[in-house]
């Protein structure tokens, strides 16, 4: 199945004022919404490696001390 689309052409669509304008007008949006500020996007990086350590930390701690409570309580 062969789909022809036909473009309607406006007036005066290839001026310089219409289309310098347009374009200006699009490189700004383009840049305000394509770049993401860096230095927020690093601090929330750190901030969810800081939450897994917290949360490895945590785990590794309640893995010894039951290791531990385990031998104590076994040996009595």
């Amino acid at each position: 199945m062969v789909v022809i689309v036909s473009t309607r052409y406006k007036e005066n669509n290839f001026s310089t004022e219409s289309s310098s304008l347009s374009l200006t007008k699009d490189l700004k949006d383009i840049q305000t919404v394509v770049k993401p500020n860096i230095d927020n996007l690093i601090k929330r990086i750190h901030a969810e490696r800081r939450r897994e350590t917290k949360k490895n930390a945590i785990s590794s701690g309640v893995v010894i001390l039951s290791v531990i409570l385990i031998f104590i309580f076994s040996q009595k």
